[in-house]
């Protein structure tokens, strides 16, 4: 089972991670800079989690908590299991780090976003809790 811990520190090696599974996720972005890690390590509002196993990072989730008029919101973003990883429930140990940091933050709910054509995380959300939401994203690209 992939041990999964939270990043206190921007390293090479996480960086490197990052650059291997992202990718996977969206090929079409390119990662941001160094920088990037450390402002994210350094956010209080952000948790970056890997998942090992044995000494490989093998995934990652983000999970900002951040409040809204009408709540204390928990976002994950940004969950990527390695192809060499899938179908080990590592997606699963991740999301569920992720949901205990949000409890421990105070959030009373917890949203993602999932591309259509990631089944494997389409069945994955449901079985976790989640419910599909009738709902439009819109996005600008500031």
């Amino acid at each position: 089972m992939a041990r999964i811990e939270p990043v206190t520190e921007a390293t090479p090696e996480v960086y490197a991670a990052l650059e291997r599974l992202l990718p996977q996720l969206n090929s079409r972005l390119t990662l941001p800079p160094f920088e990037r890690l450390e402002a994210i390590v350094a956010d209080p509002s952000v948790t970056l989690l890997i998942a090992r196993e044995g000494d490989e990072i093998v995934g990652t989730a983000t999970v900002i908590v951040y409040t809204t008029p009408f709540w204390i919101k928990a976002r994950l973003d940004e969950v990527v299991v390695d192809e060499s990883a899938r179908g080990k429930g590592v997606g699963a140990a991740l999301v569920k780090a992720c949901l205990d940091i949000a409890r421990e933050k105070g959030a009373q709910v917890a949203e993602l976003q999932s591309g259509v054509l990631r089944e494997a995380a389409n069945r994955l959300y449901p079985r976790m809790g989640f419910e599909l939401r009738e709902s439009n994203l819109y996005r600008i690209v500031l």
